[in-house]
């Protein structure tokens, strides 16, 4: 490689005091760059030929001093530079003057700062629920750190595909997980890592022969009859009657837990027509919430805004925790009588909407609109529910069809 040289000059350049810039080249061969030091000085004071200011007075010490410092820096750069192998240039050097060399972050180092910054984004990017799932894969990979590689941290340079590999071999030996939840750790790991790539702390992503898919499973839903049981089921207990009505309201509406307990008084609106409306955004993916209350939907309002239930100021109705709902729903489907109810969870209000819809021949896109899913694909892949009857009935209209043709 050619050797490096460095040299000051003054630029035929002049500010309204009649004073020139100090500028410093750096050279390698036939490659040529200037970094300007800031400092700018009258030409009579300028000694060509040492490269320095003329006298002995503060401010020519001062800046001689400076340009002292800096030469002895930009030759640090270059020494850096050349002990790493890596090629460079006098464009190198310069950055690397400008902005320093990149410093080399630890995995979890970097991963808590990811989150410190994620936090700041809440909730204008971001939602709490997102960075307890973020938090909850940070410590997992941290525990894998110390336990399986016996280290508090390793640096991000030291990842590769072997490590994922192995880091999925000890999630699913270690907390029994599922392979969906290994695909949505490296997901969230993935997008941690390639925030690190374009901040520069991480010249490529790691895990470049790993590879996962999510697999895409049938989501438990209830029949309209099963739906039926859990609605006209006898219950005294106060708290078990705000939910099943709480659960009613979300299989009319197709609303998820988030957007109901989010819901305020000044969502719900009334049309020209006197249709009552629920207008908002979804706070997962900020999708516009415009649903029509049908009539069960909106009894089951009436009756939770009846004053038996407390209701938080503002809001539109009295919800629970979301573990607590979990856990009370699957009392009401056992009660009930109905089929597998330690499946019955609060999302399969949701994915009974879509199955409830499906029967009544209510158009994809209307789902779409109803569920408030970005796209329609998602409403395909995972709400698209078809049982046996549907398959029958679509056959046998098909058979009718085609004979009497």
């Amino acid at each position: 490689m050619a050797n490096v040289k460095f040299n000051y000059f003054l630029k035929s350049k002049f500010n309204n005091q009649n004073q020139q810039p100090i500028v410093l080249t750096i050279t390698m061969g036939y490659d040529r760059t200037q970094v300007f030091t800031g400092l700018w000085i009258a030409s009579t004071k300028w000694n060509n030929r040492t490269k320095r200011l003329k006298g002995l007075d503060d401010e020519s010490k001062t800046i001689n001093d400076t340009l002292l410092t800096l030469l002895s820096k930009a030759r640090q750069v270059s020494n850096e530079l050349l002990v790493s192998g890596q090629p460079f240039n006098p464009n190198t050097i310069k950055e690397k003057l400008k902005n320093g060399f990149r410093k080399n972050l630890g995995v979890v180092e970097a991963f808590e700062l990811f989150l410190e910054r994620m936090e700041k984004l809440i909730p204008s990017k971001y939602t709490r629920s997102t960075l307890v799932k973020y938090t909850n894969t940070k410590v997992r990979v941290q525990e894998f750190i110390k336990k399986k590689i016996r280290r508090n941290d390793i640096y991000l340079y030291e990842l590769d595909t072997l490590f994922m590999e192995d880091f999925d071999l000890w999630l699913r030996e270690t907390y029994k997980v599922s392979h969906n939840t290994i695909y949505k750790t490296w997901q969230r790991f993935s997008r941690f890592l390639k925030f690190e790539i374009s901040r520069g702390n991480l010249d490529k992503y790691p895990f470049i022969d790993y590879e996962i898919k999510m697999e895409v499973k049938q989501g438990h839903y209830l029949t309209y009859e099963d739906i039926r049981k859990i609605e006209n089921l006898e219950i005294d207990l106060p708290r078990l009657r705000q939910v099943q009505l709480l659960w009613i309201f979300c299989v009319y509406t197709g609303l998820a837990y988030a957007d109901v307990e989010k819901a305020k008084e000044a969502d719900l609106q009334i049309d020209a027509n006197g249709v009552y409306w629920l207008k908002a955004f979804r706070l997962k993916s900020k999708t516009r919430v415009s649903v029509p209350l049908i009539s069960n939907a909106i009894k089951c309002m009436d009756l939770l805004r009846n004053g038996e239930f407390a209701i938080r100021k503002d809001r539109l109705l009295p919800v629970k925790s979301n573990v607590r709902l979990n856990y009370e729903i699957k009392q009401l489907a056992s009660m009930a009588r109905v089929d597998k109810p330690e499946l019955v969870t609060w999302h399969v209000a949701r994915r009974s909407t879509s199955s409830l819809m499906m029967q009544a021949n209510i158009p994809l896109q209307i789902l779409q609109k109803v569920l408030s899913h970005k796209s329609l694909s998602t409403s395909l892949q995972y709400y698209s529910h078809v049982d046996d009857s549907q398959v029958s009935s679509a056959m046998k209209l098909l058979d009718e069809r085609l004979n009497k043709k």
